[in-house]
């Protein structure tokens, strides 16, 4: 796939430019801002997006509304919290009890769009509602347990170091008409036990530390590594070896950026932008 798109360069901030943002615990490594403020550029749109590690997203979502922002986005651990500060959210986000995009105008809204970045991904894997494993039990794997749902998901295993964290999880599959299970927090699991799809919903392999499953020859499956920094990780390349349709989550990152935009803006981002943005933050080399 070619992402060769020239990306203007921002044009000067004014006092009418609109302010965009990230806002969660720690996101001084987030590609959000690289990904949006080339978009931006691109579209021509009088908008600025930058990042806030905070300590109370309540309060800084309230902020944001006293300086007129157009809306932001919410990571890791806000994105249960963030909906108090709200005045409505959509559907998937009350089934969820999660926000990742929040529209700033009158009132402030709630979006989930982690949601659209996973049925993305599945479609790319060309994903028919095989029997999935899940690792992790945390709100990427809800988010990842609906887009399932929406592709026909019948039979799914949600393997975690806590069956107690995991009810959430199992209780929203249940909700939705998966038959569901529980395993115990086992990296060999694939020596007995065969997937059509694996989805990593954990940290684990970030920035090229750990590994969350080992991949035993004679694997054929379809995997999903949520993990976007590196773009490949060590699961993802070891499922490749093996001969498995394997990608990375910066598919996700991308679509659900693109995503938030057409929220705020009601324009179409070009996801070809956004993807070169996000590789080359990444360090990757693009034509």
């Amino acid at each position: 796939m070619s992402y060769n798109v020239t990306i203007p360069i921002v044009s000067m901030i004014t006092p009418k430019t609109r302010l965009y943002c990230l806002l969660g615990g720690s996101v001084r490594y987030s590609a959000s801002p690289a990904i949006h403020n080339a978009s931006f550029s691109f579209l021509g749109v009088d908008a600025v997006y930058l990042a806030f590690s905070v300590r109370n997203v309540v309060k800084a979502v309230e902020g944001l509304k006293e300086l007129g922002a157009g809306g932001c986005n919410v990571t890791n651990p806000f994105k249960e919290e963030v909906i108090k500060a709200l005045d409505w959210v959509d559907e998937r986000s009350s089934l969820l009890r999660a926000v990742n995009t929040v529209k700033l105008e009158d009132e402030a809204m709630g979006y989930n769009t982690d949601v659209d970045g996973v049925l993305h991904v599945l479609d790319l894997l060309d994903y028919e509602g095989e029997e999935t494993l899940i690792l992790g039990a945390g709100g990427a794997a809800r988010s990842a347990i609906l887009a399932l749902s929406l592709k026909g998901c019948e039979k799914l295993t949600v393997m975690s170091r806590s069956r107690e964290r995991a009810e959430k999880s199992l209780r929203l599959a249940s909700s939705l008409g998966i038959e569901v299970k529980h395993d115990k927090w086992n990296p060999h699991i694939l020596k007995r036990r065969q997937y059509g799809l694996i989805i990593n919903a954990t940290p684990l392999g970030t920035e090229g530390v750990g590994k969350p499953l080992e991949i035993p020859t004679g694997t054929r499956c379809k995997l999903f590594d949520m993990v976007y920094n590196p773009p490949e990780t060590s699961l993802v390349k070891d499922a490749k070896k093996r001969g498995c349709k394997a990608l990375g989550g910066v598919h996700m990152l991308v679509r659900q950026a693109s995503r938030a935009e057409e929220i705020w803006l009601s324009l179409k981002p070009d996801e070809g932008v956004m993807m070169r943005a996000a590789l080359k933050f990444l360090g990757v080399e693009v034509d």
